[in-house]
């Protein structure tokens, strides 16, 4: 086996402070997000971001909820409104 086969060259796909994605010449793609590496077939990739998009969603929505309702109170001071 030559060196140049043992190599893999990867190609970045998008970067960012704490994530990386790359695609190597054998097709494999390369997700990076801190200390883990997850190495998969593009269909599974596409799956992955999906579900991940799905559930960033749920947690902002569920956030939205268990977030205190906001309402305006008049303090009455000395007859004027405050």
């Amino acid at each position: 086996m030559s060196s140049d086969q043992l190599m893999d060259i990867r190609t970045p796909l998008a970067i960012s402070p704490n994530a990386r994605v790359e695609v190597g010449q054998d097709g494999v793609v390369h997700v990076l997000a801190g200390p883990v590496t997850l190495h998969v077939d593009r269909s599974v990739c596409a799956e992955l971001a999906k579900t991940m998009a799905r559930a960033m969603q749920v947690l902002e929505d569920m956030d939205q909820r268990q977030r205190p309702r906001l309402k305006l109170t008049l303090h009455k001071n000395d007859g004027e409104l405050k």
